[in-house]
């Protein structure tokens, strides 16, 4: 998208790496575009990462950075980091210098840092969007000169101990929360209104367990004459699975979802990583869930997203080490027990805040008025 120059007052986003980062930062960015129509909103991204094919097609202009994180499995692959982080400060400066931003706003996913460091450096007010129970180390650096840190969860304040923390809660997409009917869900997936359907979801990238898990009970799902719509993620190959001879058209396999409006709407019951953009996105929605944590994740913050649903008897917590040993008997008793499916969705729907967004827009709004 054409960079445009006549517009004199800006705002920048940076998020990156994956959808959990991404969307959230589009829900504020498109609400905030709909109230203010002359403002700038230019997001700061990633070459090569998923950011630099979505953010374009919600109309924002992008601008990407040739950068990694550090690779703590192979050091070789950290030896250009260092001159890749010095031609990002150098390309960083010169966009900061051009656009002057009112606020710069993270979201999370490594690029982030850079971003709001540099601005901070600059004395720009940063605002951070801290969507986990428990904060990563580049959050908590950036926290001590952060203007405002919107958070979901109070833990939070076990680790950042400003008084600038607003409690404001996760943000879910627009686009998912538009009304839509089963039956308008049911036609654009050629899915059958009257049969029960699983959504499974891996995240953006994909989960390799779940993967496993469904590719597993697929026989068994096809048998009971269930309905499946499956994000399968690019990186994990399911070939040898979709060589069942029985797959019919209840299964949809996607690698990646964009339609998630309509996949939420067809689904009965979703299996999910415990992602703080998922965990948003199922209270918003009240969806009945089986949850499995990502064990592969710093400060093990996805369970720790997931333990207050799960004491509150908002979704069902499923390790992943039982997932194969129990998962097909928790996911087949959820989907026979309507009574529990209601229970799930009211307790779930109670973590929703919808206001999160205009909350939000709020505390920009105060740094573009300086």
């Amino acid at each position: 998208m054409k960079i445009k120059n006549e517009i004199k007052k800006w705002v920048i986003f940076s998020a990156g790496g994956t959808g959990g980062h991404i969307f959230p930062a589009l829900a504020v960015a498109e609400r905030l575009r709909e109230l203010h129509p002359e403002l700038g909103i230019l997001f700061i991204g990633n070459k090569a990462r998923m950011e630099s094919e979505i953010i374009p097609k919600y109309d924002f202009p992008i601008i990407l950075l040739d950068m990694h994180g550090l690779d703590r499995k192979n050091i070789l692959k950290n030896i250009n980091l260092p001159i890749k982080l010095i031609k990002s400060w150098i390309k960083l400066n010169k966009i900061f210098k051009k656009f002057k931003p009112k606020v710069v706003i993270g979201f999370g996913g490594y690029v982030t840092y850079p971003v709001l460091k540099l601005a901070q450096w600059r004395g720009i007010p940063t605002i951070i969007q801290e969507q986990n129970s428990t904060p990563g180390l580049a959050n908590i650096k950036l926290s001590k000169k952060a203007s405002a840190i919107c958070a979901a969860y109070p833990t939070i304040k076990n680790y950042i101990k400003t008084p600038n923390v607003y409690m404001i809660g996760n943000l879910v997409r627009q686009e998912i929360l538009l009304p839509m009917s089963k039956e308008e869900a049911a036609n654009f997936w050629n899915l059958d209104i009257n049969k029960k359907t699983i959504l499974a979801l891996g995240g953006s990238l994909g989960a390799k367990a779940i993967n496993d898990f469904i590719c597993n009970i697929l026989t068994d799902l096809i048998s009971k004459d269930l309905q499946l719509i499956w994000q399968t993620g690019d990186k994990y190959s399911i070939n040898s699975c979709l060589n069942i001879d029985k797959l019919n058209d209840n299964i949809i396999v996607k690698p990646f979802i964009r339609e998630m409006r309509e996949a939420y709407t067809m689904a009965d019951i979703v299996i999910a990583r415990a992602g703080a953009g998922t965990l948003a996105e199922l209270s918003a929605l009240a969806k009945p869930s089986i949850i499995i944590p990502s064990p592969n994740v710093v400060n093990n913050h996805q369970y720790l997203n997931a333990q207050a649903l799960a004491e509150s008897n908002a979704i069902i917590l499923l390790d992943e080490n039982l997932l194969d040993i129990k998962g097909k008997e928790i996911l087949l008793d959820l989907i026979n027990n309507e009574n529990l499916q209601k229970k799930l969705s009211k307790n779930i729907s109670k973590f929703h805040n919808p206001n999160a967004i205009n909350d939000f827009i709020e505390l920009i709004e105060k740094y573009l008025k300086n």
